[in-house]
């Protein structure tokens, strides 16, 4: 008489799941880092295109992405004469002379609901395709 290894498959089945989430998850994680960055570029004032280019995103880790904008190309000397400023700064939150022009999380609030959609499908269809293995 076989015996019945129900519970051993469930179990593999189960194991098998973290990987491909893991693997399933990273092109959607990939294609709403994009979705954003473009987004955010969209909004971001258009002076002289060094703010837009300054956003970008990375990969710092196997199931995260981060969106950055300013950094040593928008660093300038202060008016005053007290150090440096970041300009991508001054233009998401303002300054004493101008006023706010919001690029950045303005941005992620237009897509962050696309994006948290992306990702759950994203899981349930790798939970799906691999516990049907």
């Amino acid at each position: 008489m076989a015996r019945d290894n129900g519970l051993a498959d469930f179990q593999r089945r189960l194991a098998a799941i973290p990987k491909a989430v893991r693997a399933g998850v990273q092109p959607a994680l990939d294609a709403s880092a994009d979705e954003l960055v473009t987004v955010q570029r969209a909004l971001a004032p258009r002076d002289h295109g060094t703010l837009q280019a300054s956003i970008k995103w990375a990969t710092t880790g196997e199931l995260s992405r981060q969106v950055t904008a300013g950094g040593e190309t928008t660093t300038r000397p202060a008016r005053d004469g007290q150090g440096e400023y970041d300009y991508a700064l001054g233009q998401e939150f303002g300054t004493r002379q101008t006023p706010a022009q919001p690029f950045f999380y303005s941005g992620y609030r237009l897509v962050r609901k696309r994006i948290r959609s992306r990702i759950k499908r994203a899981i349930s269809k790798s939970v799906r395709a691999s516990y049907g293995k």
